[in-house]
């Protein structure tokens, strides 16, 4: 006799739940940019990603706050340099550059749907934040 196990529809729900709701939790890595938009900017904001990788927040935010003077129009840079004022803990300054990034890229669904810039502009909801592990700066 062929012994077949079945699954509860409430935990396929409960998984698929879940599954749509952790879609709205996405991890912030640093963003490169394409060194033909601002050669000099892009440069710097590759040394900071190498040395946001390593580890590094002080020479990254060095990295990232020249590549931002450089061409402050460069969301990229802006939201790398949250992403680093965060790990130092300077959340207030890390809120003001994740809005710049926002405003500058705000259809870029890296910037706009990830959890610590949603978190820190306030815009995340309660679940999502219990989901992330995160809460409003």
């Amino acid at each position: 006799m062929l012994k077949t196990t079945q699954t509860p529809i409430g935990v396929i729900v409960g998984l698929s739940l879940l599954g749509v709701l952790s879609g709205c939790v996405t991890s912030a890595g640093p963003l490169a940019t394409l060194p033909m938009v601002s050669p000099s900017a892009s440069q710097r904001n590759l040394e900071g990603i190498q040395h946001y990788q390593k580890g590094e927040w002080e020479a990254a935010r060095l990295a990232f706050e020249t590549a931002t003077q450089r061409d402050p129009t460069l969301p990229e840079a802006h939201f790398n340099l949250a992403l680093t004022l965060h790990k130092l803990g300077k959340h207030e300054k890390a809120k003001t550059h994740f809005s710049l990034a926002g405003q500058l890229a705000p259809h870029n669904n890296d910037i706009v749907e990830s959890t610590l810039y949603r978190n820190h502009l306030g815009l995340s909801s309660t679940l999502e934040r219990h989901i992330s592990g995160g809460y409003r700066y």
